[in-house]
Protein backbone atom coordinates (compact mmCIF):
# COMPACT_ATOMS: atom_id res chain seq x y z
CA UNK A 1 0.00 0.00 0.00
CA UNK A 2 0.88 3.50 -0.56
CA UNK A 3 0.52 4.37 3.31
CA UNK A 4 1.74 2.53 6.29
CA UNK A 5 0.09 -0.66 7.99
CA UNK A 6 1.11 -0.44 11.70
CA UNK A 7 1.16 -3.33 13.87
CA UNK A 8 1.16 -3.53 17.81
CA UNK A 9 4.41 -2.85 19.23
CA UNK A 10 5.24 -0.54 16.13
CA UNK A 11 6.19 3.40 16.55
CA UNK A 12 2.97 5.16 16.26
CA UNK A 13 0.83 2.16 17.04
CA UNK A 14 -0.61 3.31 20.08
CA UNK A 15 -1.39 7.16 18.72
CA UNK A 16 -2.85 5.24 16.23
CA UNK A 17 -5.17 2.93 17.51
CA UNK A 18 -6.67 5.26 20.22
CA UNK A 19 -10.17 6.47 19.78
CA UNK A 20 -11.62 9.93 21.22
CA UNK A 21 -13.19 7.69 23.79
CA UNK A 22 -10.69 6.66 26.14
CA UNK A 23 -13.59 4.27 27.20
CA UNK A 24 -13.23 2.33 24.10
CA UNK A 25 -9.30 2.63 24.35
CA UNK A 26 -9.17 -1.23 25.30
CA UNK A 27 -9.89 -2.26 21.99
CA UNK A 28 -6.92 -2.49 20.38
CA UNK A 29 -6.51 -3.42 17.02
CA UNK A 30 -4.91 -5.93 15.30
CA UNK A 31 -3.32 -3.70 12.58
CA UNK A 32 -3.56 0.35 11.68
CA UNK A 33 -3.75 0.63 7.62
CA UNK A 34 -3.27 4.51 7.81
CA UNK A 35 -4.14 4.95 3.87
CA UNK A 36 -2.88 7.44 1.66
CA UNK A 37 -5.31 6.99 -1.14
CA UNK A 38 -8.24 5.76 -2.31
CA UNK A 39 -6.24 2.45 -3.74
CA UNK A 40 -5.49 1.54 -0.31
CA UNK A 41 -8.84 2.13 0.82
CA UNK A 42 -9.43 -0.62 -2.24
CA UNK A 43 -6.77 -2.92 -0.91
CA UNK A 44 -7.95 -3.02 2.91
CA UNK A 45 -11.86 -3.70 1.84
CA UNK A 46 -10.33 -6.26 -0.53
CA UNK A 47 -8.40 -8.11 2.16
CA UNK A 48 -10.94 -7.46 5.02
CA UNK A 49 -13.55 -9.34 2.90
CA UNK A 50 -11.58 -12.27 1.50
CA UNK A 51 -10.29 -13.13 5.14
CA UNK A 52 -13.49 -12.06 6.91
CA UNK A 53 -11.66 -10.09 8.80
CA UNK A 54 -13.52 -7.20 10.73
CA UNK A 55 -13.13 -3.64 10.59
CA UNK A 56 -14.19 -0.44 11.10
CA UNK A 57 -13.12 2.82 9.28
CA UNK A 58 -12.05 6.00 10.78
CA UNK A 59 -11.26 9.63 9.84
CA UNK A 60 -11.39 11.67 12.98
CA UNK A 61 -12.40 8.94 15.16
CA UNK A 62 -14.76 10.83 16.89
CA UNK A 63 -17.58 8.22 17.68
CA UNK A 64 -19.02 8.58 20.80
CA UNK A 65 -20.06 4.96 21.26
CA UNK A 66 -16.64 3.48 19.78
CA UNK A 67 -18.24 2.67 16.46
CA UNK A 68 -14.77 3.96 14.90
CA UNK A 69 -12.55 1.29 16.92
CA UNK A 70 -11.73 -2.55 16.43
CA UNK A 71 -9.90 -5.79 16.99
CA UNK A 72 -9.74 -6.53 13.60
CA UNK A 73 -7.94 -3.54 10.71
CA UNK A 74 -8.41 -0.36 11.13
CA UNK A 75 -8.73 1.53 7.85
CA UNK A 76 -7.60 4.92 8.85
CA UNK A 77 -8.14 7.79 6.69
CA UNK A 78 -6.50 10.53 8.43
CA UNK A 79 -3.86 11.04 6.00
CA UNK A 80 -5.88 12.02 3.23
CA UNK A 81 -6.56 15.21 4.60
CA UNK A 82 -5.96 18.40 1.39
CA UNK A 83 -8.65 20.45 1.60
CA UNK A 84 -8.72 22.83 -1.80
CA UNK A 85 -11.36 25.49 -3.71
CA UNK A 86 -12.40 26.73 -6.51
CA UNK A 87 -14.09 30.27 -6.08
CA UNK A 88 -14.95 30.45 -9.45
CA UNK A 89 -16.87 27.29 -9.41
CA UNK A 90 -18.17 27.91 -5.69
CA UNK A 91 -17.08 24.62 -4.77
CA UNK A 92 -14.92 23.49 -1.86
CA UNK A 93 -13.03 20.20 -2.10
CA UNK A 94 -11.99 17.88 0.79
CA UNK A 95 -10.61 14.99 1.28
CA UNK A 96 -11.84 12.28 3.84
CA UNK A 97 -9.18 12.59 6.22
CA UNK A 98 -9.49 16.32 7.01
CA UNK A 99 -10.79 17.81 10.26
CA UNK A 100 -13.02 20.64 11.11
CA UNK A 101 -9.58 22.73 11.52
CA UNK A 102 -8.21 21.30 8.45
CA UNK A 103 -11.27 23.30 6.44
CA UNK A 104 -11.10 26.31 9.22
CA UNK A 105 -7.06 26.83 7.86
CA UNK A 106 -7.86 26.61 4.03
CA UNK A 107 -11.20 28.80 3.82
CA UNK A 108 -9.54 31.33 6.76
CA UNK A 109 -8.13 33.26 4.07
CA UNK A 110 -11.39 33.53 2.22
CA UNK A 111 -14.85 34.92 2.51
CA UNK A 112 -16.32 31.76 2.24
CA UNK A 113 -16.67 28.52 4.19
CA UNK A 114 -18.84 25.07 4.54
CA UNK A 115 -20.93 24.80 7.50
CA UNK A 116 -18.90 22.46 9.86
CA UNK A 117 -18.62 22.06 13.47
CA UNK A 118 -16.59 23.39 16.58
CA UNK A 119 -14.47 20.52 17.72
CA UNK A 120 -11.14 21.13 15.75
CA UNK A 121 -10.02 17.43 15.61
CA UNK A 122 -13.74 15.97 14.12
CA UNK A 123 -13.38 14.50 10.79
CA UNK A 124 -14.91 15.75 7.84
CA UNK A 125 -16.29 12.61 6.81
CA UNK A 126 -18.46 11.10 10.13
CA UNK A 127 -19.85 15.00 10.47
CA UNK A 128 -21.69 15.35 6.92
CA UNK A 129 -22.41 11.66 6.69
CA UNK A 130 -24.40 12.11 10.07
CA UNK A 131 -25.77 15.22 8.79
CA UNK A 132 -23.08 17.54 10.78
CA UNK A 133 -24.31 20.64 13.20
CA UNK A 134 -22.37 23.61 13.68
CA UNK A 135 -22.89 27.00 14.73
CA UNK A 136 -23.91 28.20 11.07
CA UNK A 137 -26.42 25.36 10.76
CA UNK A 138 -29.52 28.02 11.93
CA UNK A 139 -28.44 30.33 9.44
CA UNK A 140 -26.83 27.79 6.56
CA UNK A 141 -28.23 24.59 7.20
CA UNK A 142 -26.12 20.91 7.91
CA UNK A 143 -23.17 20.34 6.37
CA UNK A 144 -24.91 17.46 4.35
CA UNK A 145 -26.89 20.20 2.96
CA UNK A 146 -23.81 21.37 0.87
CA UNK A 147 -22.82 18.19 -0.15
CA UNK A 148 -22.96 18.46 -3.94
CA UNK A 149 -20.66 15.42 -4.35
CA UNK A 150 -18.71 12.64 -2.95
CA UNK A 151 -16.24 9.94 -4.33
CA UNK A 152 -16.39 6.26 -2.25
CA UNK A 153 -15.15 2.77 -2.51
CA UNK A 154 -18.13 0.72 -1.93
CA UNK A 155 -18.06 -3.14 -0.60
CA UNK A 156 -17.84 -4.50 -4.35
CA UNK A 157 -14.14 -2.11 -4.28
CA UNK A 158 -15.62 -0.36 -7.14
CA UNK A 159 -14.78 3.44 -6.67
CA UNK A 160 -17.52 5.85 -7.85
CA UNK A 161 -18.91 9.41 -7.36
CA UNK A 162 -22.12 9.63 -6.07
CA UNK A 163 -24.36 13.00 -6.33
CA UNK A 164 -27.73 14.16 -7.14
CA UNK A 165 -28.27 13.74 -10.37
CA UNK A 166 -25.70 10.99 -11.96
CA UNK A 167 -26.47 6.89 -11.37
CA UNK A 168 -25.83 6.88 -7.49
CA UNK A 169 -28.59 9.49 -7.18
CA UNK A 170 -30.13 6.97 -4.28
CA UNK A 171 -26.66 6.27 -2.64
CA UNK A 172 -26.21 10.37 -2.74
CA UNK A 173 -29.57 10.45 -0.78
CA UNK A 174 -28.68 7.99 1.54
CA UNK A 175 -25.20 9.55 2.41
CA UNK A 176 -26.78 12.58 3.39
CA UNK A 177 -27.56 11.75 7.09
CA UNK A 178 -27.18 8.16 7.03
CA UNK A 179 -24.49 7.84 9.31
CA UNK A 180 -20.61 6.53 8.22
CA UNK A 181 -19.63 3.06 7.72
CA UNK A 182 -22.46 1.97 6.39
CA UNK A 183 -22.60 1.98 2.76
CA UNK A 184 -18.82 2.24 1.85
CA UNK A 185 -15.58 4.64 2.61
CA UNK A 186 -16.10 7.67 1.97
CA UNK A 187 -12.55 9.28 0.42
CA UNK A 188 -13.37 12.58 -1.02
CA UNK A 189 -16.43 15.59 -0.95
CA UNK A 190 -17.12 18.62 -2.70
CA UNK A 191 -19.71 21.17 -1.08
CA UNK A 192 -21.08 24.19 -2.45
CA UNK A 193 -19.67 27.66 -0.49
CA UNK A 194 -21.16 30.02 1.19
CA UNK A 195 -19.97 33.26 1.63
CA UNK A 196 -19.41 34.76 4.58
CA UNK A 197 -19.12 38.30 6.39
CA UNK A 198 -17.29 40.47 9.58
CA UNK A 199 -20.21 41.13 11.05
CA UNK A 200 -20.48 38.29 13.34
CA UNK A 201 -21.56 38.48 16.82
CA UNK A 202 -20.48 36.07 19.41
CA UNK A 203 -22.08 35.79 22.82
CA UNK A 204 -21.03 33.84 26.39
CA UNK A 205 -22.93 34.55 28.72
CA UNK A 206 -22.87 32.91 32.24
CA UNK A 207 -26.03 33.30 34.80
CA UNK A 208 -25.53 32.56 38.73
CA UNK A 209 -28.30 29.74 40.17
CA UNK A 210 -31.05 31.53 39.88
CA UNK A 211 -34.81 31.92 37.81
CA UNK A 212 -33.04 29.16 35.58
CA UNK A 213 -36.54 27.96 34.28
CA UNK A 214 -37.18 31.31 33.64
CA UNK A 215 -33.79 32.10 31.55
CA UNK A 216 -33.85 28.60 29.72
CA UNK A 217 -37.74 29.62 28.52
CA UNK A 218 -36.47 33.10 27.44
CA UNK A 219 -33.43 31.45 25.48
CA UNK A 220 -35.26 29.03 23.79
CA UNK A 221 -37.68 32.13 22.92
CA UNK A 222 -35.07 33.91 21.62
CA UNK A 223 -33.65 31.73 19.28
CA UNK A 224 -36.88 30.21 18.10
CA UNK A 225 -37.90 33.99 17.60
CA UNK A 226 -34.93 35.14 15.87
CA UNK A 227 -33.84 31.50 14.16
CA UNK A 228 -31.96 31.89 11.08
CA UNK A 229 -30.06 34.82 12.82
CA UNK A 230 -28.86 33.35 15.59
CA UNK A 231 -27.14 29.95 16.72
CA UNK A 232 -27.12 29.06 20.42
CA UNK A 233 -25.82 26.16 22.76
CA UNK A 234 -27.43 26.61 25.65
CA UNK A 235 -27.31 24.55 29.17
CA UNK A 236 -27.30 24.43 32.94
CA UNK A 237 -24.23 22.63 35.23
CA UNK A 238 -23.40 22.83 38.31
CA UNK A 239 -20.66 25.38 39.24
CA UNK A 240 -18.36 22.58 41.36
CA UNK A 241 -17.87 18.89 41.47
CA UNK A 242 -19.38 16.84 43.49
CA UNK A 243 -22.64 14.66 44.33
CA UNK A 244 -26.07 16.05 44.65
CA UNK A 245 -25.19 19.54 44.13
CA UNK A 246 -28.16 22.44 45.24
CA UNK A 247 -30.47 24.31 43.03
CA UNK A 248 -28.78 27.40 43.66
CA UNK A 249 -25.79 25.82 42.40
CA UNK A 250 -27.03 25.40 38.91
CA UNK A 251 -25.75 27.96 36.74
CA UNK A 252 -27.34 28.43 33.37
CA UNK A 253 -25.51 29.68 30.20
CA UNK A 254 -25.60 30.23 26.54
CA UNK A 255 -22.78 30.05 23.87
CA UNK A 256 -23.30 31.06 20.47
CA UNK A 257 -23.53 33.85 17.37
CA UNK A 258 -25.27 36.48 15.84
CA UNK A 259 -24.96 36.58 12.49
CA UNK A 260 -24.88 40.67 13.09
CA UNK A 261 -23.92 43.75 14.93
CA UNK A 262 -23.10 43.71 17.84
CA UNK A 263 -25.92 46.41 18.39
CA UNK A 264 -28.45 44.33 17.15
CA UNK A 265 -27.25 41.15 18.83
CA UNK A 266 -27.94 43.01 22.37
CA UNK A 267 -31.30 44.35 21.47
CA UNK A 268 -32.32 40.22 20.81
CA UNK A 269 -30.22 39.01 23.84
CA UNK A 270 -32.00 41.42 25.70
CA UNK A 271 -35.02 39.80 27.57
CA UNK A 272 -32.45 37.31 29.21
CA UNK A 273 -29.72 40.03 29.92
CA UNK A 274 -32.33 41.88 31.70
CA UNK A 275 -33.78 38.57 33.76
CA UNK A 276 -31.03 38.29 36.16
CA UNK A 277 -27.40 39.90 36.10
CA UNK A 278 -25.11 37.38 34.37
CA UNK A 279 -22.27 36.67 36.48
CA UNK A 280 -19.94 36.63 32.97
CA UNK A 281 -21.02 38.49 29.62
CA UNK A 282 -18.88 38.51 26.76
CA UNK A 283 -20.32 39.78 23.69
CA UNK A 284 -18.37 41.10 20.52
CA UNK A 285 -18.68 41.68 17.00
CA UNK A 286 -16.01 40.21 15.01
CA UNK A 287 -15.72 38.57 11.37
CA UNK A 288 -16.83 34.87 10.94
CA UNK A 289 -13.20 33.37 11.46
CA UNK A 290 -13.03 35.01 14.38
CA UNK A 291 -16.04 33.78 15.55
CA UNK A 292 -15.24 30.69 14.14
CA UNK A 293 -11.92 30.56 16.21
CA UNK A 294 -13.58 31.62 19.28
CA UNK A 295 -16.32 29.42 19.11
CA UNK A 296 -14.35 26.18 19.15
CA UNK A 297 -13.98 23.35 21.96
CA UNK A 298 -12.10 20.03 22.16
CA UNK A 299 -15.23 18.64 24.64
CA UNK A 300 -16.14 15.72 25.18
CA UNK A 301 -12.59 14.02 25.76
CA UNK A 302 -11.62 11.66 28.30
CA UNK A 303 -14.39 8.65 29.26
CA UNK A 304 -17.70 9.05 28.38
CA UNK A 305 -21.22 8.14 27.51
CA UNK A 306 -24.01 10.33 26.51
CA UNK A 307 -27.47 10.15 24.96
CA UNK A 308 -29.25 13.13 22.86
CA UNK A 309 -33.04 13.69 21.48
CA UNK A 310 -34.69 16.15 19.52
CA UNK A 311 -37.17 18.74 21.07
CA UNK A 312 -40.35 19.77 18.53
CA UNK A 313 -40.12 23.34 19.69
CA UNK A 314 -38.86 23.98 23.05
CA UNK A 315 -38.71 22.53 26.65
CA UNK A 316 -41.90 23.83 28.56
CA UNK A 317 -40.88 24.63 32.21
CA UNK A 318 -42.32 21.17 33.46
CA UNK A 319 -39.75 19.54 31.47
CA UNK A 320 -37.07 22.22 32.29
CA UNK A 321 -38.26 21.20 36.04
CA UNK A 322 -37.75 17.69 35.45
CA UNK A 323 -34.16 18.51 33.84
CA UNK A 324 -32.95 20.25 36.97
CA UNK A 325 -33.85 17.85 39.50
CA UNK A 326 -32.37 14.96 37.73
CA UNK A 327 -29.04 17.62 37.82
CA UNK A 328 -29.46 17.67 41.44
CA UNK A 329 -29.54 13.77 42.04
CA UNK A 330 -26.37 13.89 39.89
CA UNK A 331 -24.17 10.75 42.24
CA UNK A 332 -20.72 12.51 41.58
CA UNK A 333 -17.27 11.73 40.05
CA UNK A 334 -13.73 13.65 40.14
CA UNK A 335 -15.10 15.83 37.02
CA UNK A 336 -16.95 18.63 36.82
CA UNK A 337 -19.82 17.15 34.96
CA UNK A 338 -20.62 20.39 32.34
CA UNK A 339 -23.04 18.61 29.96
CA UNK A 340 -25.98 17.17 32.20
CA UNK A 341 -28.10 18.75 29.65
CA UNK A 342 -27.66 20.49 26.35
CA UNK A 343 -29.74 22.48 23.85
CA UNK A 344 -28.01 22.57 20.41
CA UNK A 345 -30.12 24.67 18.07
CA UNK A 346 -30.85 22.94 15.04
CA UNK A 347 -33.94 24.60 13.52
CA UNK A 348 -34.12 27.68 11.25
CA UNK A 349 -32.62 26.55 7.99
CA UNK A 350 -32.37 23.11 8.72
CA UNK A 351 -36.12 23.15 8.69
CA UNK A 352 -36.40 24.56 5.47
CA UNK A 353 -35.44 20.98 3.79
CA UNK A 354 -37.53 18.38 3.95
CA UNK A 355 -37.52 14.99 6.07
CA UNK A 356 -37.18 12.46 2.86
CA UNK A 357 -35.34 15.12 0.81
CA UNK A 358 -32.00 13.47 2.14
CA UNK A 359 -31.21 10.81 5.03
CA UNK A 360 -31.21 13.32 7.94
CA UNK A 361 -34.87 12.67 9.23
CA UNK A 362 -34.94 15.45 11.65
CA UNK A 363 -36.37 18.49 10.50
CA UNK A 364 -38.78 18.65 12.42
CA UNK A 365 -37.52 20.15 15.51
CA UNK A 366 -36.08 23.22 17.15
CA UNK A 367 -32.97 21.45 19.44
CA UNK A 368 -30.93 18.54 19.91
CA UNK A 369 -30.96 17.49 23.19
CA UNK A 370 -27.86 15.67 24.87
CA UNK A 371 -27.27 15.04 28.05
CA UNK A 372 -23.77 13.27 29.55
CA UNK A 373 -21.97 11.76 32.48
CA UNK A 374 -18.15 11.68 32.30
CA UNK A 375 -15.19 9.96 34.24
CA UNK A 376 -11.63 9.27 34.65
CA UNK A 377 -9.32 6.88 35.92
CA UNK A 378 -9.46 7.96 39.30
CA UNK A 379 -12.91 7.33 39.45
CA UNK A 380 -13.92 3.52 40.49
CA UNK A 381 -15.96 1.38 39.17
CA UNK A 382 -18.53 1.60 41.75
CA UNK A 383 -18.81 5.47 40.49
CA UNK A 384 -19.02 4.63 36.99
CA UNK A 385 -22.18 2.49 37.31
CA UNK A 386 -24.17 5.20 39.61
CA UNK A 387 -23.85 8.00 36.66
CA UNK A 388 -24.53 5.35 34.15
CA UNK A 389 -27.50 4.46 35.89
CA UNK A 390 -27.96 8.00 36.84
CA UNK A 391 -28.12 8.66 32.58
CA UNK A 392 -30.22 5.94 31.70
CA UNK A 393 -33.25 6.70 34.87
CA UNK A 394 -32.56 10.60 33.79
CA UNK A 395 -33.31 10.24 29.41
CA UNK A 396 -36.33 7.84 30.09
CA UNK A 397 -38.02 10.48 32.07
CA UNK A 398 -36.94 13.21 29.68
CA UNK A 399 -38.52 11.28 26.76
CA UNK A 400 -42.31 12.46 27.24
CA UNK A 401 -41.10 15.72 26.52
CA UNK A 402 -38.71 15.14 23.54
CA UNK A 403 -39.07 13.23 19.57
CA UNK A 404 -38.36 10.20 19.65
CA UNK A 405 -35.49 11.00 17.77
CA UNK A 406 -32.00 10.91 18.19
CA UNK A 407 -28.57 12.23 16.58
CA UNK A 408 -26.62 9.56 14.85
CA UNK A 409 -23.58 11.68 15.20
CA UNK A 410 -24.35 11.77 19.28
CA UNK A 411 -24.76 7.65 18.78
CA UNK A 412 -25.53 5.43 22.22
CA UNK A 413 -25.03 1.72 22.33
CA UNK A 414 -27.59 1.88 24.77
CA UNK A 415 -30.22 3.74 23.17
CA UNK A 416 -33.81 1.39 22.67
CA UNK A 417 -34.98 1.06 19.04
CA UNK A 418 -31.65 2.93 17.67
CA UNK A 419 -32.33 2.22 14.08
CA UNK A 420 -35.63 4.09 13.87
CA UNK A 421 -34.68 6.72 16.45
CA UNK A 422 -31.70 7.67 14.01
CA UNK A 423 -33.44 7.32 10.79
CA UNK A 424 -37.21 7.65 11.42
CA UNK A 425 -39.62 7.29 8.32
CA UNK A 426 -36.18 7.23 6.12
CA UNK A 427 -35.23 3.94 7.77
CA UNK A 428 -37.06 1.60 4.72
CA UNK A 429 -35.25 3.37 2.40
CA UNK A 430 -31.92 3.82 4.06
CA UNK A 431 -32.81 -0.39 4.32
CA UNK A 432 -32.95 -0.65 0.65
CA UNK A 433 -29.98 1.18 -0.50
CA UNK A 434 -28.07 -0.61 1.96
CA UNK A 435 -29.08 -4.21 0.17
CA UNK A 436 -28.42 -2.42 -3.17
CA UNK A 437 -24.78 -1.28 -2.34
CA UNK A 438 -23.77 -3.86 0.56
CA UNK A 439 -25.99 -7.65 -0.14
CA UNK A 440 -23.26 -9.08 1.89
CA UNK A 441 -23.02 -6.73 4.58
CA UNK A 442 -19.03 -6.26 4.65
CA UNK A 443 -20.09 -2.61 6.32
CA UNK A 444 -21.69 -3.82 9.86
CA UNK A 445 -21.16 -2.78 12.87
CA UNK A 446 -23.50 -2.69 16.56
CA UNK A 447 -25.53 -0.49 14.91
CA UNK A 448 -25.26 -0.34 11.34
CA UNK A 449 -28.44 -0.11 9.25
CA UNK A 450 -29.60 -3.29 8.32
CA UNK A 451 -30.55 -4.26 4.99
CA UNK A 452 -34.10 -4.81 4.09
Amino acid sequence: MHGRLIFPGEMGYAMAAAPNNARYAYILPRAVAMCADAHDVQLCLRWAADHREPFAIRSGGHNYAGFSTTRGLLIDVKAMNKVWYDLDKNRGYIQAGACNQDMADAFSGTNFAIPSGRCPTVGASGLVLGGGWGFSATHAGLTCDSLVQTDLVLASGKQVSADAGGDYSDLFWALRGGGGGNFGVNTAFSFELHEVKDDVTIFNIVWPGEKQVELLLALQAIQNEHAQHISTRTKAYPSAPGAYPKRDQLLVTTLGQFFGPREKALEVLAPALSMVKPIKQDIRQMSYWQARDYLITDDPNGMYDLRSSYVADKLPPEALETMLRWMMKWPGGSLLPQNMGILFAIGGKVREVAADATAYVHRNANYIFEMESAWAPIDNPDTVRRQQAWLAAYFEDMQCFMLPQSYVNFPSRNLPHWAKAYYGDNLTRLMRVKRKYDPEKLFTFEQSIPSA
